[in-house]
């Protein structure tokens, strides 16, 4: 049962009889069912709110009996906001009749006339709008775990007990982790907790990973084995513990290769990413270019891709970009048109975040770089664009990816590119209606004719042709992390290196602070870059290959993962 029927329950309480459903319903103000939730602070007009938008249908009971002689049935439900903390502040059901129940809301409320017979006093609303889609209910699992995750939490050396409990942990991993990544891969993956330890302390400590996988491994009973994974929340307290990222996954080779990971807040998107790099993905990163869309002075900078799972980690997880998907062999050949001979081709894209029609457009440089068009809609998984829950102003449209090699197996390029003294704050990446943008060194041209909710047209001109890739992209899986320094013994700490600065939570009215920039350094590419300068550095650890009854496990490297909370999760 939801929250909202739970709150339903406590606030008919004080009237309790028996019910007996009724066909329609009386107004609000003539019924007994007042809701005794303490009255959220709104006594000044204009104060707005924010939580969840709960409504209740007021039964009478049985053969007519009400408080109010004559009341045979309400007329709409009952409708209020409810915040985290559990107060209600009561609005007149037709004033949100376009926000779904169940939604976070924001509602500016003005003065609230007192309540008939002790009722709640309804509040004026002045303003009304949607933060975040209800969550989809959580099907019953059909069919056997693919992914299989023991869960434990963990006080290393040095570190104390924080607040966070098991159930919280587990709620995540079986709630909206399992829920993306088996809505992502059309029920390919999926993922749930086997096994779940409450806190330990170890003696190993976060400055050798390998240890403290190994250490709790061993404590609780976990065996390393193909579609297995070793999932650990590691105390926060204190933030700055040596050696503790605040997330850490195992590179795997597949999604079935299994891994170990741990994390350092419970937060969905963070457990979904660090799962991402034991199925064998790398990150979702940013490309940008002086003036260009990719040619030129460029910067790659990690994380720098807000729309999906493998990039920044914040409230929102949208729909899994297409290099991604297509990396993990979860693009169906049927969503994905292929475009490489010379010539020119149309076709209308279909929002990314639905499950029919030509949703990922690839394209093939005649260098071999390999290009996707995907088509983001404010719908679905991705709803959130359309909504205040937006808070970074990102747009909906068509979106141009490039796939890469580990760390960034895919990088989103700038449609509106800026010069390189805009790059912080410049987040509008979507390509431009109308105007052609080139790619491969003037070879192919892409131009979005129309962006319509049901889909994105988008010609495409080629003018010399190149092998097709197979569907799965391009990207390599090397064995340790480029950049990273020659494998020191097993187990232990890479040589040092420049730290990995985090990502800079940026402040609610302004846009994210990037990474501090580093000098430009010339680096291979898939693409005509001149220059490529990453904004930080890759920590990397190189460990033993995993196994367990002679079964040898794909993925030795180790990412470490700086994502950091932003601003509007609270960090």
């Amino acid at each position: 049962m939801g929250k909202g029927m739970r709150s339903a329950r406590n606030v008919l309480g004080p009237c309790r009889r028996p019910f007996r459903a009724l066909a329609a319903v009386a107004t609000a103000a003539a019924v007994c069912l007042a809701l005794p939730l303490a009255d959220a602070r709104a006594d000044e007009p204009g104060e707005t709110v924010v939580g969840e938008l709960v409504q209740a249908w007021p039964e009478a009971g049985l053969e007519g009996e009400s408080a109010h002689a004559g009341t045979e049935h309400a007329e709409q439900p009952l409708t209020w906001v409810e915040t985290e903390g559990g107060a209600a502040v009561h609005v007149p059901t037709g004033a949100v009749e376009d926000l779904p129940v169940g939604a976070t809301v924001q509602v500016t409320v003005g003065n609230a006339p007192a309540g008939e017979d002790g009722a709640a006093p309804v509040h004026e609303v002045l303003d009304a709008a949607l933060v975040e889609s209800a969550p989809v209910p959580r099907p019953a699992r059909s069919a056997p775990l693919t992914n299989e995750v023991t869960v434990a939490l963990v006080v290393p050396a040095g570190g104390s007990r924080d607040g966070t409990t098991l159930p919280e942990m587990v709620a995540a991993v079986d709630g909206p982790v399992a829920e993306f990544w088996a809505e992502q891969t059309d029920g390919a993956i999926r993922v749930g907790v086997t096994a779940a330890h409450d806190w330990l302390t170890t003696d190993a400590g976060c400055t050798e990973p390998s240890a403290l996988w190994e250490e709790v491994a061993t404590r609780v009973g976990f065996v390393p084995a193909p579609g297995r994974h070793l999932a650990l929340y590691v105390s926060s307290l204190p933030r700055d513990l040596p050696g503790c990222s605040y997330a850490l996954g195992q590179i795997g080779g597949s999604p079935a290769a299994g891994g170990r990971l741990y994390v350092r807040e419970v937060l969905p998107s963070v457990i979904a990413h660090e799962l991402g790099h034991n199925f064998g993905l790398g990150h979702s990163s940013g490309h940008q270019c002086d003036g260009t869309v990719e040619a030129g002075a460029c910067r790659t900078a990690p994380y720098r891709d807000y729309y999906d799972v493998m990039g920044i980690s914040w409230g929102q997880v949208g729909t899994l970009n297409a290099p991604q998907a297509a990396l993990l062999g979860t693009l169906p050949a049927a969503a994905q048109q292929a475009v490489s001979a010379p010539g020119t081709t149309t076709v209308t894209l279909a929002p990314l975040a639905g499950r029919d029609g030509t949703r990922a457009l690839r394209l093939t440089g005649p260098d071999g770089a390999t290009y996707w068009l995907e088509y983001r809609s404010a719908a679905g998984r991705d709803g959130w664009l359309g909504s205040p829950a937006n808070r970074y102003g990102l747009q909906d449209g068509v979106l141009l990816r490039r796939t890469a090699g580990l760390p960034d197996t895919a990088l989103l390029l700038d449609g509106t590119p800026t010069a390189a003294a805009g790059w912080d704050a410049d987040l509008q990446a979507a390509l431009p209606v109308g105007a052609p943008v080139t790619l491969a060194g003037g070879q192919v041209t892409v131009t979005v004719d129309a962006v319509l909710p049901a889909g994105a047209t988008v010609t495409v001109t080629t003018t010399a042709a190149a092998p097709v890739p197979a569907p799965r992209g391009d990207a390599q899986r090397p064995a340790v992390l480029p950049g990273a320094p020659t494998a020191p013994a097993a187990g232990q700490p890479a040589a040092p290196g420049p730290a990995e600065p985090p990502v800079a939570a940026p402040a609610p009215d302004a846009a994210p602070t990037p990474d501090a920039a580093v000098p430009a350094t010339p680096a291979p590419s898939a693409s005509p870059v001149a220059t490529v300068a990453r904004t930080s550095a890759t920590g990397a650890w190189t460990v033993p290959a995993l196994g367990a009854a002679g079964v040898a496990l794909a993925g030795v490297a180790w990412q470490t993962g700086s994502r950091r909370r932003t601003a509007d999760t609270g960090a």
